[in-house]
Protein backbone atom coordinates (compact mmCIF):
# COMPACT_ATOMS: atom_id res chain seq x y z
CA UNK A 1 0.00 0.00 0.00
CA UNK A 2 1.54 3.16 -1.12
CA UNK A 3 1.47 6.37 1.24
CA UNK A 4 -1.15 9.21 0.51
CA UNK A 5 -2.10 12.47 1.53
CA UNK A 6 -3.81 12.50 5.24
CA UNK A 7 -5.05 15.29 7.20
CA UNK A 8 -7.32 17.67 7.69
CA UNK A 9 -8.21 21.43 6.07
CA UNK A 10 -9.50 24.23 7.72
CA UNK A 11 -10.93 27.52 6.64
CA UNK A 12 -7.88 30.07 6.11
CA UNK A 13 -8.07 33.69 7.52
CA UNK A 14 -5.29 36.28 9.28
CA UNK A 15 -3.78 35.85 12.38
CA UNK A 16 -5.50 39.76 13.31
CA UNK A 17 -8.79 38.88 11.86
CA UNK A 18 -9.28 35.87 14.15
CA UNK A 19 -7.91 38.29 16.53
CA UNK A 20 -10.65 40.47 16.45
CA UNK A 21 -13.34 38.19 15.98
CA UNK A 22 -12.60 36.82 19.31
CA UNK A 23 -11.50 40.37 20.98
CA UNK A 24 -15.45 41.07 19.92
CA UNK A 25 -16.92 37.71 21.24
CA UNK A 26 -14.66 38.24 24.36
CA UNK A 27 -14.26 41.90 25.29
CA UNK A 28 -13.69 42.11 29.02
CA UNK A 29 -12.40 38.86 28.74
CA UNK A 30 -8.52 38.29 30.14
CA UNK A 31 -5.94 38.43 26.97
CA UNK A 32 -2.73 38.27 29.01
CA UNK A 33 -1.82 38.41 32.73
CA UNK A 34 1.38 39.95 33.63
CA UNK A 35 3.41 40.73 37.08
CA UNK A 36 1.75 44.06 37.20
CA UNK A 37 -1.63 43.26 36.11
CA UNK A 38 -4.30 42.00 33.38
CA UNK A 39 -4.98 43.55 29.82
CA UNK A 40 -8.67 42.78 28.29
CA UNK A 41 -9.21 41.58 24.89
CA UNK A 42 -10.62 44.56 24.44
CA UNK A 43 -7.75 46.83 25.28
CA UNK A 44 -5.40 44.98 23.52
CA UNK A 45 -7.83 45.31 20.08
CA UNK A 46 -7.26 49.32 21.35
CA UNK A 47 -3.71 49.35 21.44
CA UNK A 48 -3.01 46.66 18.35
CA UNK A 49 -5.37 49.66 16.09
CA UNK A 50 -3.43 52.48 17.49
CA UNK A 51 0.06 50.70 16.91
CA UNK A 52 -0.92 50.11 13.14
CA UNK A 53 -2.11 52.94 12.93
CA UNK A 54 0.92 54.48 13.60
CA UNK A 55 2.96 52.11 11.67
CA UNK A 56 1.24 52.93 8.27
CA UNK A 57 2.75 56.61 9.07
CA UNK A 58 6.40 55.27 9.08
CA UNK A 59 5.78 52.90 6.26
CA UNK A 60 4.81 50.08 7.04
CA UNK A 61 2.16 47.80 5.00
CA UNK A 62 2.30 44.70 2.85
CA UNK A 63 5.12 43.32 2.05
CA UNK A 64 6.70 45.33 4.69
CA UNK A 65 8.99 42.92 7.27
CA UNK A 66 9.60 44.64 10.46
CA UNK A 67 11.74 43.68 13.29
CA UNK A 68 11.15 43.66 16.75
CA UNK A 69 13.52 43.66 19.59
CA UNK A 70 11.59 43.00 22.53
CA UNK A 71 10.99 40.49 25.56
CA UNK A 72 8.02 38.95 26.11
CA UNK A 73 5.10 40.91 26.98
CA UNK A 74 1.49 42.71 27.10
CA UNK A 75 2.76 45.55 25.19
CA UNK A 76 4.73 43.06 22.84
CA UNK A 77 1.85 41.40 21.72
CA UNK A 78 0.32 44.40 21.01
CA UNK A 79 2.86 45.68 18.81
CA UNK A 80 2.72 42.32 16.89
CA UNK A 81 -0.84 43.14 16.14
CA UNK A 82 -0.51 46.05 14.80
CA UNK A 83 2.48 45.06 12.32
CA UNK A 84 -0.17 42.62 11.10
CA UNK A 85 -2.63 44.79 10.96
CA UNK A 86 -1.08 47.00 8.99
CA UNK A 87 0.06 44.58 6.56
CA UNK A 88 3.22 44.10 7.71
CA UNK A 89 5.29 40.77 8.78
CA UNK A 90 7.28 40.51 12.57
CA UNK A 91 10.60 39.27 13.29
CA UNK A 92 11.15 39.22 17.00
CA UNK A 93 15.38 40.00 17.63
CA UNK A 94 15.93 38.09 20.87
CA UNK A 95 17.41 40.76 23.65
CA UNK A 96 20.08 37.91 24.90
CA UNK A 97 21.64 37.78 20.81
CA UNK A 98 25.00 39.04 20.10
CA UNK A 99 24.77 42.75 18.94
CA UNK A 100 26.80 41.67 16.18
CA UNK A 101 24.19 38.83 15.34
CA UNK A 102 21.20 41.25 15.65
CA UNK A 103 23.09 44.03 13.12
CA UNK A 104 23.58 41.23 10.31
CA UNK A 105 20.11 39.96 10.59
CA UNK A 106 19.07 43.80 10.54
CA UNK A 107 20.84 43.98 7.34
CA UNK A 108 19.08 40.95 5.69
CA UNK A 109 15.73 42.37 6.84
CA UNK A 110 16.45 45.50 5.75
CA UNK A 111 13.19 46.99 7.16
CA UNK A 112 11.11 50.32 6.87
CA UNK A 113 11.38 50.50 10.67
CA UNK A 114 12.72 48.64 13.32
CA UNK A 115 10.67 48.62 16.81
CA UNK A 116 11.89 48.08 20.31
CA UNK A 117 10.82 47.57 24.07
CA UNK A 118 13.40 49.32 26.88
CA UNK A 119 15.81 46.41 26.79
CA UNK A 120 15.44 45.88 23.01
CA UNK A 121 16.35 49.91 22.86
CA UNK A 122 19.58 49.34 24.60
CA UNK A 123 21.31 46.24 22.92
CA UNK A 124 19.72 48.34 19.38
CA UNK A 125 21.69 51.25 20.86
CA UNK A 126 24.70 49.33 21.63
CA UNK A 127 24.56 48.05 18.07
CA UNK A 128 23.92 51.40 16.79
CA UNK A 129 21.00 50.75 15.02
CA UNK A 130 18.23 53.47 14.70
CA UNK A 131 14.43 52.27 16.05
CA UNK A 132 11.54 53.38 17.35
CA UNK A 133 10.49 52.31 21.12
CA UNK A 134 7.17 51.28 22.49
CA UNK A 135 6.35 54.57 23.98
CA UNK A 136 6.85 56.22 20.90
CA UNK A 137 3.92 53.75 19.38
CA UNK A 138 1.55 54.82 21.81
CA UNK A 139 1.79 58.56 21.27
CA UNK A 140 -0.51 61.04 19.21
CA UNK A 141 -2.39 58.55 16.73
CA UNK A 142 -2.07 60.06 12.82
CA UNK A 143 -5.09 60.52 11.00
CA UNK A 144 -6.73 57.55 10.27
CA UNK A 145 -6.21 55.28 7.49
CA UNK A 146 -8.07 52.30 6.03
CA UNK A 147 -5.87 49.57 7.12
CA UNK A 148 -5.07 47.13 4.07
CA UNK A 149 -6.87 43.88 3.23
CA UNK A 150 -4.16 41.08 3.57
CA UNK A 151 -4.04 37.25 2.34
CA UNK A 152 -3.98 34.42 4.20
CA UNK A 153 -1.30 33.65 1.80
CA UNK A 154 0.88 36.85 3.23
CA UNK A 155 3.78 36.63 5.35
CA UNK A 156 3.36 37.13 8.79
CA UNK A 157 5.93 36.11 11.00
CA UNK A 158 9.96 35.64 10.21
CA UNK A 159 11.16 32.27 12.33
CA UNK A 160 14.96 32.69 12.88
CA UNK A 161 16.94 28.93 12.63
CA UNK A 162 20.29 28.03 12.47
CA UNK A 163 21.54 27.89 9.16
CA UNK A 164 24.28 24.97 7.42
CA UNK A 165 25.51 27.73 5.09
CA UNK A 166 27.08 29.54 8.41
CA UNK A 167 24.27 31.99 8.26
CA UNK A 168 20.90 31.75 10.35
CA UNK A 169 18.33 31.19 7.77
CA UNK A 170 14.76 33.55 8.22
CA UNK A 171 12.19 31.45 7.85
CA UNK A 172 9.34 33.22 6.07
CA UNK A 173 6.24 32.25 7.72
CA UNK A 174 2.73 32.92 6.05
CA UNK A 175 -0.56 33.82 8.41
CA UNK A 176 -2.23 30.51 7.67
CA UNK A 177 0.22 28.55 8.98
CA UNK A 178 -0.51 29.81 12.41
CA UNK A 179 -4.27 30.31 11.64
CA UNK A 180 -4.70 26.42 11.02
CA UNK A 181 -3.29 25.11 13.81
CA UNK A 182 -5.97 27.08 16.58
CA UNK A 183 -9.35 27.07 14.56
CA UNK A 184 -12.36 25.01 16.27
CA UNK A 185 -11.37 21.44 14.57
CA UNK A 186 -7.25 22.57 15.62
CA UNK A 187 -4.99 19.76 16.50
CA UNK A 188 -6.74 19.80 20.20
CA UNK A 189 -9.49 21.06 22.20
CA UNK A 190 -8.06 23.20 24.47
CA UNK A 191 -11.38 23.51 26.20
CA UNK A 192 -13.59 26.25 27.84
CA UNK A 193 -11.08 29.28 28.70
CA UNK A 194 -7.68 28.17 28.81
CA UNK A 195 -4.59 29.72 30.62
CA UNK A 196 -1.60 28.98 29.05
CA UNK A 197 2.55 29.65 30.72
CA UNK A 198 3.98 32.47 28.09
CA UNK A 199 7.37 31.63 28.70
CA UNK A 200 8.77 30.44 25.14
CA UNK A 201 11.75 32.44 23.20
CA UNK A 202 10.79 35.14 21.39
CA UNK A 203 12.46 34.36 17.89
CA UNK A 204 11.06 30.70 18.45
CA UNK A 205 7.63 29.37 16.98
CA UNK A 206 6.92 27.64 20.40
CA UNK A 207 6.36 31.93 21.30
CA UNK A 208 3.39 31.52 18.41
CA UNK A 209 2.08 28.64 19.89
CA UNK A 210 1.55 30.46 23.49
CA UNK A 211 0.56 33.49 22.19
CA UNK A 212 -1.39 33.11 19.26
CA UNK A 213 -3.06 29.46 20.39
CA UNK A 214 -4.40 31.64 23.68
CA UNK A 215 -5.35 34.98 21.50
CA UNK A 216 -7.17 33.23 18.75
CA UNK A 217 -9.09 30.78 20.40
CA UNK A 218 -10.07 32.93 23.63
CA UNK A 219 -7.90 31.87 26.12
CA UNK A 220 -5.46 33.74 28.29
CA UNK A 221 -1.30 33.97 28.03
CA UNK A 222 -0.06 34.41 31.35
CA UNK A 223 3.15 36.14 30.45
CA UNK A 224 6.71 34.69 32.37
CA UNK A 225 9.11 37.54 32.37
CA UNK A 226 12.26 35.45 33.49
CA UNK A 227 14.32 34.02 30.87
CA UNK A 228 14.04 30.55 32.60
CA UNK A 229 11.03 29.14 33.66
CA UNK A 230 11.50 26.69 37.28
CA UNK A 231 9.13 24.43 39.23
CA UNK A 232 8.62 27.45 41.49
CA UNK A 233 7.39 30.04 38.65
CA UNK A 234 5.20 26.60 37.01
CA UNK A 235 3.61 25.79 40.63
CA UNK A 236 2.59 30.05 41.31
CA UNK A 237 1.73 30.22 37.75
CA UNK A 238 -1.02 27.24 38.51
CA UNK A 239 -1.86 28.35 41.59
CA UNK A 240 -2.11 32.30 41.33
CA UNK A 241 -3.08 32.77 37.25
CA UNK A 242 -5.06 29.41 37.43
CA UNK A 243 -2.84 27.91 34.33
CA UNK A 244 -4.10 25.23 32.70
CA UNK A 245 -1.79 24.84 29.60
CA UNK A 246 2.48 24.46 29.46
CA UNK A 247 4.37 23.89 26.55
CA UNK A 248 7.71 22.48 27.63
CA UNK A 249 10.97 20.92 25.40
CA UNK A 250 11.38 17.43 26.25
CA UNK A 251 15.09 18.23 27.89
CA UNK A 252 13.33 20.97 30.57
CA UNK A 253 10.41 18.42 30.80
CA UNK A 254 13.50 15.57 32.08
CA UNK A 255 14.95 18.28 34.37
CA UNK A 256 11.39 19.05 35.96
CA UNK A 257 10.22 14.94 36.16
CA UNK A 258 13.72 14.42 38.00
CA UNK A 259 13.76 17.51 40.56
CA UNK A 260 9.74 18.66 41.28
CA UNK A 261 6.95 16.96 39.15
CA UNK A 262 4.43 18.37 41.68
CA UNK A 263 4.72 21.89 40.09
CA UNK A 264 2.69 20.12 37.27
CA UNK A 265 -0.49 19.39 39.49
CA UNK A 266 -3.36 21.56 38.54
CA UNK A 267 -2.92 21.33 35.04
CA UNK A 268 -4.98 20.60 32.51
CA UNK A 269 -2.51 19.59 29.40
CA UNK A 270 1.32 19.69 29.06
CA UNK A 271 2.61 19.82 25.16
CA UNK A 272 5.90 19.03 24.63
CA UNK A 273 8.12 19.34 21.23
CA UNK A 274 11.28 20.18 19.79
CA UNK A 275 12.84 17.08 20.39
CA UNK A 276 11.73 13.23 21.40
CA UNK A 277 10.32 12.81 24.41
CA UNK A 278 11.62 10.35 27.05
CA UNK A 279 9.11 7.63 27.27
CA UNK A 280 9.79 6.94 31.33
CA UNK A 281 8.85 10.60 32.04
CA UNK A 282 6.35 11.00 30.10
CA UNK A 283 5.15 7.14 32.14
CA UNK A 284 6.22 9.47 35.57
CA UNK A 285 3.78 11.96 34.47
CA UNK A 286 0.82 10.12 33.67
CA UNK A 287 1.49 7.72 36.93
CA UNK A 288 1.81 10.61 39.40
CA UNK A 289 -1.32 12.81 37.31
CA UNK A 290 -3.60 9.82 35.30
CA UNK A 291 -5.98 13.18 34.31
CA UNK A 292 -4.03 15.39 32.52
CA UNK A 293 -3.56 15.41 28.58
CA UNK A 294 0.47 14.58 27.93
CA UNK A 295 1.13 15.94 23.93
CA UNK A 296 4.30 15.33 21.74
CA UNK A 297 4.20 17.38 18.81
CA UNK A 298 6.36 17.03 15.69
CA UNK A 299 7.20 19.96 12.88
CA UNK A 300 10.51 21.69 11.44
CA UNK A 301 10.01 25.84 11.97
CA UNK A 302 9.08 25.37 8.06
CA UNK A 303 5.71 23.86 8.76
CA UNK A 304 5.04 26.23 11.75
CA UNK A 305 4.68 24.64 15.76
CA UNK A 306 3.64 21.66 14.79
CA UNK A 307 3.39 19.42 11.62
CA UNK A 308 1.97 15.92 13.75
CA UNK A 309 0.61 15.75 17.27
CA UNK A 310 0.43 12.36 19.25
CA UNK A 311 -1.45 12.40 22.43
CA UNK A 312 0.36 10.26 24.86
CA UNK A 313 -1.03 7.37 25.97
CA UNK A 314 0.37 4.83 28.93
CA UNK A 315 0.87 2.05 26.35
CA UNK A 316 3.25 4.66 23.99
CA UNK A 317 5.51 4.80 26.75
CA UNK A 318 6.05 0.53 26.93
CA UNK A 319 6.98 0.30 23.19
CA UNK A 320 10.66 -0.10 22.26
CA UNK A 321 10.39 2.68 19.44
CA UNK A 322 9.60 5.68 21.61
CA UNK A 323 6.70 7.96 21.31
CA UNK A 324 5.07 8.31 18.21
CA UNK A 325 5.34 11.56 16.02
CA UNK A 326 1.57 11.18 15.75
CA UNK A 327 -0.93 12.37 13.33
CA UNK A 328 -1.22 15.32 11.07
CA UNK A 329 -3.17 17.81 12.10
CA UNK A 330 -5.39 20.32 10.23
CA UNK A 331 -4.35 21.82 6.78
CA UNK A 332 -1.24 19.79 6.96
CA UNK A 333 -0.06 16.77 5.17
CA UNK A 334 3.04 14.21 5.45
CA UNK A 335 4.32 11.84 3.44
CA UNK A 336 7.83 9.85 3.72
CA UNK A 337 9.97 9.85 0.94
CA UNK A 338 12.56 7.63 -1.23
CA UNK A 339 14.56 9.32 -4.20
CA UNK A 340 11.97 11.52 -4.44
CA UNK A 341 8.89 9.48 -4.48
CA UNK A 342 6.61 8.38 -1.79
CA UNK A 343 7.02 4.74 -0.46
CA UNK A 344 4.64 2.09 1.24
CA UNK A 345 3.17 2.65 4.66
CA UNK A 346 5.40 1.17 7.30
CA UNK A 347 8.93 1.86 4.92
CA UNK A 348 11.64 4.43 6.43
CA UNK A 349 12.52 7.57 4.19
CA UNK A 350 12.56 10.99 3.94
CA UNK A 351 9.55 12.98 6.10
CA UNK A 352 8.34 15.85 3.87
CA UNK A 353 5.43 17.85 4.49
CA UNK A 354 2.90 19.99 2.78
CA UNK A 355 -0.12 22.01 3.23
CA UNK A 356 -1.71 25.26 5.06
CA UNK A 357 1.40 25.57 7.77
CA UNK A 358 4.18 25.59 5.03
CA UNK A 359 6.20 28.21 5.04
CA UNK A 360 7.00 30.91 2.01
CA UNK A 361 10.69 30.04 1.84
CA UNK A 362 14.03 32.10 3.26
CA UNK A 363 14.40 35.23 2.95
CA UNK A 364 16.62 36.15 0.38
CA UNK A 365 17.78 32.73 -0.24
CA UNK A 366 16.60 31.40 -3.44
CA UNK A 367 19.19 28.52 -3.78
CA UNK A 368 18.67 27.31 0.03
CA UNK A 369 14.63 27.58 -0.59
CA UNK A 370 14.97 25.86 -3.55
CA UNK A 371 16.87 23.08 -2.16
CA UNK A 372 13.98 22.01 0.34
CA UNK A 373 10.88 23.52 -0.77
CA UNK A 374 10.16 21.64 -3.62
CA UNK A 375 6.77 19.91 -5.32
CA UNK A 376 5.84 16.07 -5.29
CA UNK A 377 3.38 14.85 -7.81
CA UNK A 378 0.70 12.89 -5.75
CA UNK A 379 -2.76 11.49 -7.56
CA UNK A 380 -1.09 13.57 -10.46
CA UNK A 381 -1.20 16.48 -8.53
CA UNK A 382 1.73 18.67 -8.36
CA UNK A 383 2.03 19.69 -4.79
CA UNK A 384 4.11 21.91 -3.28
CA UNK A 385 6.31 20.32 0.04
CA UNK A 386 9.13 21.08 2.89
CA UNK A 387 11.67 18.50 2.73
CA UNK A 388 12.68 17.81 6.36
CA UNK A 389 16.21 15.62 6.51
CA UNK A 390 14.20 13.54 9.16
CA UNK A 391 13.94 9.87 8.34
CA UNK A 392 10.47 8.25 9.60
CA UNK A 393 7.97 5.82 8.58
CA UNK A 394 3.82 5.83 8.44
CA UNK A 395 2.57 3.17 10.11
CA UNK A 396 -0.97 1.50 8.94
CA UNK A 397 -3.18 3.68 11.29
CA UNK A 398 -1.34 6.96 9.50
CA UNK A 399 0.29 7.49 12.91
CA UNK A 400 4.20 9.05 12.07
CA UNK A 401 7.41 7.54 13.61
CA UNK A 402 10.61 9.30 13.91
CA UNK A 403 13.78 7.27 13.20
CA UNK A 404 16.48 10.22 13.12
CA UNK A 405 18.36 12.37 10.84
CA UNK A 406 19.98 11.73 7.00
CA UNK A 407 22.74 15.04 7.80
CA UNK A 408 24.52 16.49 10.99
CA UNK A 409 21.64 18.51 11.97
CA UNK A 410 21.45 18.29 15.98
CA UNK A 411 18.26 18.88 17.75
CA UNK A 412 19.40 20.35 21.46
CA UNK A 413 17.33 21.77 24.30
CA UNK A 414 14.48 22.03 21.63
CA UNK A 415 16.67 24.14 19.60
CA UNK A 416 17.75 23.04 15.89
CA UNK A 417 21.40 23.19 15.79
CA UNK A 418 23.57 23.21 12.37
CA UNK A 419 26.88 22.33 13.20
CA UNK A 420 27.73 24.26 10.07
CA UNK A 421 26.83 27.26 11.60
CA UNK A 422 29.00 26.96 14.86
CA UNK A 423 31.67 25.75 12.35
CA UNK A 424 32.18 28.71 10.49
CA UNK A 425 32.20 31.06 13.20
CA UNK A 426 35.23 28.67 14.71
CA UNK A 427 36.96 29.72 10.96
CA UNK A 428 36.38 33.09 11.03
CA UNK A 429 38.87 32.89 13.78
CA UNK A 430 41.26 31.35 12.42
CA UNK A 431 40.83 27.65 12.96
CA UNK A 432 40.98 25.26 9.36
CA UNK A 433 38.93 22.79 10.64
CA UNK A 434 36.69 21.46 13.64
CA UNK A 435 34.08 19.41 14.32
CA UNK A 436 30.80 20.00 16.73
CA UNK A 437 29.69 16.91 18.48
CA UNK A 438 26.68 16.30 21.05
CA UNK A 439 28.00 15.30 24.74
CA UNK A 440 25.82 13.87 27.35
CA UNK A 441 26.60 15.39 30.73
CA UNK A 442 26.61 13.28 33.90
CA UNK A 443 22.57 13.85 33.92
CA UNK A 444 22.35 12.37 30.10
CA UNK A 445 21.47 15.55 28.64
CA UNK A 446 23.15 16.55 25.54
CA UNK A 447 25.56 19.67 25.01
CA UNK A 448 27.55 20.86 22.49
CA UNK A 449 31.26 19.82 22.61
CA UNK A 450 33.28 21.86 19.85
CA UNK A 451 37.33 20.00 19.08
CA UNK A 452 39.04 22.27 17.00
CA UNK A 453 42.33 22.38 14.82
CA UNK A 454 44.50 24.84 17.14
CA UNK A 455 44.45 28.16 15.38
CA UNK A 456 47.45 29.90 14.20
CA UNK A 457 47.53 33.12 16.39
CA UNK A 458 48.06 32.61 19.46
CA UNK A 459 44.40 31.99 21.61
CA UNK A 460 43.56 29.93 24.46
CA UNK A 461 40.47 27.26 24.43
CA UNK A 462 38.78 30.12 26.52
CA UNK A 463 39.44 32.97 24.56
CA UNK A 464 37.50 31.30 21.65
CA UNK A 465 34.95 30.48 23.63
CA UNK A 466 34.80 33.87 24.82
CA UNK A 467 35.13 35.07 20.85
CA UNK A 468 31.82 32.88 20.08
CA UNK A 469 29.24 34.38 22.94
CA UNK A 470 30.42 37.66 20.81
CA UNK A 471 28.90 36.57 17.73
CA UNK A 472 26.20 33.21 18.11
CA UNK A 473 23.48 33.09 20.43
CA UNK A 474 23.84 31.62 23.58
CA UNK A 475 22.40 28.01 22.36
CA UNK A 476 24.94 27.35 19.25
CA UNK A 477 27.47 28.44 22.36
CA UNK A 478 29.56 25.23 23.03
CA UNK A 479 29.67 24.30 26.77
CA UNK A 480 33.41 23.09 26.41
CA UNK A 481 36.09 23.77 23.55
CA UNK A 482 39.21 21.51 22.40
CA UNK A 483 42.14 22.17 20.76
CA UNK A 484 43.98 19.57 18.82
CA UNK A 485 47.39 19.78 16.52
CA UNK A 486 45.84 18.10 13.89
CA UNK A 487 42.27 16.03 13.32
CA UNK A 488 42.48 12.09 13.73
CA UNK A 489 40.86 10.66 10.35
CA UNK A 490 39.76 7.47 9.38
CA UNK A 491 40.65 5.59 6.27
CA UNK A 492 38.06 7.38 4.48
CA UNK A 493 39.71 10.76 5.58
CA UNK A 494 36.66 11.58 7.63
CA UNK A 495 36.82 13.06 11.31
CA UNK A 496 36.90 9.62 14.03
CA UNK A 497 34.97 11.74 16.36
CA UNK A 498 35.21 8.29 18.73
CA UNK A 499 38.66 8.64 19.24
CA UNK A 500 38.16 12.60 19.20
CA UNK A 501 35.88 11.84 22.48
CA UNK A 502 37.50 9.21 24.08
CA UNK A 503 40.68 11.72 23.88
CA UNK A 504 39.04 14.06 25.83
CA UNK A 505 37.58 11.76 28.62
CA UNK A 506 33.90 11.69 27.00
CA UNK A 507 31.70 8.95 25.96
CA UNK A 508 29.00 9.25 23.45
Amino acid sequence: MRSSVYGRTTSEKTIHEVFEHIARRYPQRKALVAADGAVTYAELARSARRVAHRLTGLGVGPGSVVPVAARRSPELAAVLLGVLMAGGAYGVLDVRWPPARVTRLLRTMRPAAVLADATGSARLTEADVDHVTFPELRGAVPPAVQLPQVSPDACATLFWTSGSTGSPKAVLSPHRATTRLFAPDGFMDFGERPVMIHAAAVAWDAFSLELWGMLLSGGTAVVHEDDLLLPPAIRAHVQDAGATHLFLTPSLFDVIVGGDLTCLAGLRAVLLGGDKPSPANCRALLDAFPGIELYNGYGPVESCVFATVRRITREDTDTSAGVPAGLPVPGTQVHVLRDGEPVPRGETGEVAIGGAGLALGYLDAPEQTAAVFRHLTVDSERIPVYHTGDQGRVDESGVLHLSGRKDAQLKIAGHRIEPAEIEHAVRTLGSTRSVVMPIPDRSGMPRIVLFAESPPKAMTEQEMLGRLRETLPSYLVPSAVHFVPSMPLLDNTKINKRELSARFGYTS
